[in-house]
């Protein structure tokens, strides 16, 4: 990363804000009558589900084969906690059910406390059903199942061993889909040949797994850009103070494309976010390129431009502080990174 040029700017800082707290220097913002306090974090993005009990559960992965769930009752306390040692990928959050694709297992424990492992029953593992059979299980899982979480396999073949001289056969690779549905309170693995993707789209399966309370899905907008933040009553963006202007060098990325300078902006964004009566009146370091895609962050309206944490990056956008409550909570919970989240009581 080059720079060039550099701009310190001088303005005057409203008087207003001067006493606003800084989020990246301590990990607790107080009001008269509220405290925001640093709840969890995660090295990825953190999942969240609400259960009709309203104990919400955190879902953390805190290192290589660390996955940490977190169960808060309605008073804002951690009551109980849940470790996997698996990779993530082997690990689906859905619908508040923890399932280990690796052992074919899957966890009640969000809605019951229980830690032990429950096998699912397999259905059709082998591919040895014919279609008519096949058609009537996903006839019957369409009708009947909660939901349906779908994923795409190969059978790739092993080699037999053949006496010498002769022409070895393998079977072509195949594709298959395995559907993981819950029906009458047991969880299922169907393996199927059958083309599944007019029943259960990409669009489906990405709010099914979405698991977070903070965002949406908007089918309307591209796949990479299509998980909105849900915007908040409770969050005003009320000023972005410029401290310096800088030209900075972005690499163009792969494919030989030419690298590239724009201006960047070194600043603090003041940010009002009230709890019931009161308000926490916080301030965040970040940069802004005005001509990078925008966040959905405004100030008096405006759109300020592209926010990140990295100066000379822009795959990791700032796209809107984010904030959950409900009237079942005596709590809310609050995010400006998807790897931490706060909680204000």
């Amino acid at each position: 990363m080059n720079c060039k040029n550099p701009k310190v700017f001088h303005q005057q800082l409203p008087e207003e804000f001067a006493k606003y707290q800084s989020i990246d220097s301590s990990n607790n913002i107080k009001a008269e009558n509220a405290e925001m306090s640093l709840l969890l974090q995660s090295t990825e993005d953190i999942q969240s589900f609400q259960t009709p009990d309203n104990q919400i559960i955190i879902y953390t992965i805190q290192a290589e084969t660390e996955n940490s769930f977190y169960k808060i009752n309605p008073s804002g306390v951690i009551t109980d906690s849940l470790k996997i040692d698996s990779k993530p990928a082997y690990i689906t959050f859905v619908k508040g059910f923890i399932i280990d694709k690796r052992n074919k297992q899957y966890y009640s424990w969000s809605f019951n406390g229980s830690k032990e492992p429950i096998d699912i029953l397999l259905q059709n593992e082998q591919l040895d059903w014919d279609v008519k059979k096949q058609q009537e299980q996903l006839a019957y899982i369409i009708k009947n199942a909660l939901f349906v979480y779908v994923v795409y396999q190969i059978s790739n073949p092993v080699p037999q061993n053949t006496p010498k001289g002769e022409i070895q056969m393998v079977e072509t690779m195949a594709n298959h889909a395995v559907l993981t549905y819950l029906s009458g309170g047991e969880f299922y693995q169907f393996y199927t040949s059958i083309d599944v993707s007019d029943q259960f789209s990409y669009i489906y399966t990405q709010k099914l797994l979405l698991n977070n309370f903070f965002k949406r899905i908007n089918p309307k907008v591209r796949v990479s850009r299509n998980k909105e933040v849900v915007p908040s009553p409770n969050i005003n963006y009320r000023y972005f103070e410029k401290l310096k202007k800088e030209e900075v060098y972005f690499s163009g990325g792969g494919g030989n494309r030419p690298g590239y300078y724009e201006f960047v902006f070194h600043g603090n964004l003041y940010t009002d976010v009230t709890f019931k009566n009161d308000t926490l009146k916080l301030k965040e370091f970040i940069y802004l390129n005005k001509d990078g895609y925008p966040s959905a962050i405004r100030v008096d309206g405006k759109q300020l431009g592209l926010l990140t944490k990295e100066k000379a990056k822009h795959n990791a956008p700032i796209e809107a502080y984010m904030f959950y409550t409900s009237p079942h909570l005596d709590y809310a919970l609050f995010s400006n990174d998807e790897k931490k989240i706060y909680i204000i009581r």
